[in-house]
Order: structure tokens, then C-alpha cells, then sequence
């Protein structure tokens, strides 16, 4: 299906760099391989946009400020329609979708997607699409059940179907999906006002991570003991890792806790390797070794054997520091080495995401 791009109004496209940023957020639609650019006095726009619609597709009408109202008039009269006002905006009353200065009109083969675009402000969100389309969406310091109870009604009400798994606890993936591009998007919109800052959307959560902290300038460190290096590991199979990571420290042996992080002798003799004592000293000395500002620590027993009664295997101490705040929690985690690894990984990016909420959320 054929897509094109129209963008009404001259101080929009010779503002390159806002052109640029218009372009990335249609580039994944493929919207860029065709772009007509159009002044807003100019005679050609009725001309243009009747040829387009009876030509079918999805058409992208990006317009100023100006034009908004005009083009809005100009599609109601095509389709023998009347304006109407919503969310401050007037809007052919057929609008299958509408939101902040975007709405959709369905018409014959054609679907029309008119935003109001304006230089030094983000550019609303586009409510076209074609087919079914799916988002991920990740919900922190809420159990399954809670998290189920809230988006039930939300889904029934912009009929989406969603799927939620428990990654590890206080650790919710949620897939949802529909068939109707806008309804998701006025979905994703309801939850993420609900939840605020317990709730972000990304089919890759790390590279997210690593996004949002290298925006902030920001930089992490971890040190490890059951978990083998997987916190490292899985933080730089991604790319761009290196712009956010100052490097960890394997610490399996009470000597190098103590001799590479500073861990105390009594700390190690009295509470032992798995306890919150030693795992705060983790944080603090990887740290300040690293100079970072953020910090991620683990020690505890994988198994299978090494448990006692008092720590059975499965018993895992997982904290997280930041220059102001930090969380140290002991977990029970069940299952063989690897899952009881990989469970400690997860929630050991749960507290980071905790930690770091400021500069995550």
C-alpha cells in the first residue's frame, strides 16, 4: 500500500533539522519514500490531497499552525462531512481516532492522518498503521494480579488483548495487541497515566536502558559473585553498552570481596558473603572503584549444593546504590543454577531500574 508524506507549510520543511526529526519518527512506517512539501498559500493543496486519497493508501498530512483548520475544513467538505470540536481541536466528525492535535479519517481505499506539527515541540503522536500491531510494555513494584486488575478494564475499553508474565517479582512483561493501530495507542496512553512511573514501553527493555541513562550522562557498575558475570554479560550484548558501563568485578571469593571492594573482615567472619551487610559493602565499593553512579550487587548460593538451614540454596542478597539511596533485599528464589542465575540478573535490573527511577521513568 502506497504511503506518502505531505507536509503543509514552508517554516515547517526549511527547518531542516525539524524535517530530520519528522522523518525518523515516519521512518519506521515508511512514510519517507515519498514527501511532498507544500507552502500554506499555495493553490495546489485541494488539488493534492484529492489525488492522493483517490489514489488510496496512507497519507501523512503534517501541517503548521495555520493550516491545521483549513486542511481539517477541506477533508470534512471531501467527505461530505462536519467539523467538530474534540480535545480543542475541530476534527471532521468522522475521525475514526483522534488525539493532541492528530486524528484519523478513513475514507474509500484511504486512510488520512492529519497532525498539527510545530518546530521546538515534539510532534504528536501518529495514528496510522496498517494491520495488527503490538507493544511491550514493562510494569515494576507490582504483583501479577494487580497489574491484571488495572488493565482489564482498559483493554475491554480499547479492545486489546494483552498476554503478562512475571520476569522475576515487582517485574511485569505485559504484550498487547490489536488490530486497530489507535486503539493501542489510546491504550498505551491510559496505562502509562494510570501507573506513571511504574510503567515504561519497550520491545528491548536494556537498550532502553542504556539509552535513557546515556542521555542522562550517567554511568553503572556492577559486582558479582553467584551470578557469574550474566548482569555484565547481558548489559553488553547490547550496543552502545559502552557509553553507560564503567565495567564489573566477579568477586566469588571472600578475599577478593574483601581485597578488590572493600568488604571487612568482621562483616565477612560475622554475617558471611550472603547477607545484606556484605552485599551494602559491594555496592559501596564497586562504586567508588568504578566511579559511577550507579551500582548493582549480588551474592548468594545458585546450588546445587552450598546451602544450609539457614540459607537454603536459592537464597540470593541483590542491592543497588546510588549516590543518595540505596536498597539491599535477600530473595528465595527457586528452580536449578541457571534459572536461580537468571532470576537474580532480572531483579537485580529491577532494583537498578528502582534506584535509578529519576533518570529511567
Amino acid at each position: 500500500m502506497k504511503n506518502s508524506l505531505v507536509v503543509i507549510g514552508k517554516n515547517l520543511y526549511i527547518n531542516r533539522p525539524f524535517m530530520e526529526y519528522l522523518e525518523r519518527e515516519l521512518e519506521h512506517l515508511g512514510f519517507t519514500e515519498q514527501i511532498l512539501k507544500i507552502p500554506e498559500t499555495s493553490s495546489d493543496i485541494v488539488t493534492t490531497v484529492q489525488e492522493l486519497i483517490a489514489k488510496g493508501g496512507n497519507i501523512v498530512i503534517a501541517t503548521n499552525k495555520k493550516s491545521f483548520a483549513p486542511i481539517s475544513k477541506l477533508l470534512a467538505t471531501m467527505t461530505d462531512d462536519t467539523l467538530v470540536l474534540k480535545e480543542n481541536i475541530l476534527i471532521p466528525s468522522k475521525s475514526e481516532i483522534y488525539d493532541d492535535n492528530s486524528f484519523l479519517l478513513r475514507y474509500e481505499n484511504s486512510s488520512v492522518n492529519v497532525v498539527m506539527a510545530e518546530p521546538g515541540r515534539n510532534v504528536p503522536i501518529f495514528l496510522i498503521g496498517e494491520g495488527e500491531r503490538e507493544a511491550v510494555v514493562h510494569i515494576f513494584n507490582m504483583d501479577e494480579e494487580g497489574a491484571y486488575a488495572l488493565l482489564d478494564p482498559i483493554a475491554k475499553s480499547y479492545e486489546i488483548e494483552f498476554t503478562s508474565a512475571t520476569l522475576t517479582p515487582g517485574w511485569i512483561e505485559v504484550e498487547c495487541g490489536s488490530k486497530r493501530y489507535g486503539n493501542l495507542e489510546n491504550f498505551l496512553k491510559s496505562v502509562k497515566q494510570l501507573m506513571e512511573d511504574r510503567v515504561i514501553e519497550s520491545t528491548n527493555i536494556f537498550a532502553y536502558l542504556i539509552h535513557r541513562l546515556s542521555k542522562a550522562g550517567k554511568s553503572v557498575t556492577f559486582a558479582e559473585s553467584c551470578t557469574g558475570g550474566r548482569i555484565a554479560a547481558r548489559l553488553t550484548s547490547e550496543a552502545g553498552s559502552s557509553a553507560i558501563f564503567r565495567g564489573s568485578l566477579v568477586t566469588y571469593s571472600n578475599a577478593l570481596k574483601a581485597g578488590w571492594l572493600g568488604v571487612e573482615k568482621e562483616v565477612l567472619e560475622n554475617y558471611g558473603a550472603v547477607s545484606k551487610e556484605c552485599v551494602e559493602q559491594m555496592l559501596t565499593g564497586a562504586r567508588e572503584i568504578a566511579s559511577a553512579d550507579y551500582a548493582v550487587a549480588v551474592s548468594g548460593i545458585a546450588g546445587p549444593g552450598g546451602g544450609t538451614p539457614q540459607k537454603p540454596v536459592g537464597t540470593v542478597i541483590i542491592g543497588a546504590q546510588s549516590e543518595t539511596h540505596t536498597i539491599v533485599e535477600a530473595l528465595h528464589f527457586e528452580g536449578d543454577r541457571n534459572y536461580i542465575q537468571d532470576q537474580s540478573m532480572l531483579y537485580a535490573y529491577k532494583l537498578l531500574f528502582q534506584v535509578a527511577s529519576e533518570d529511567l521513568f
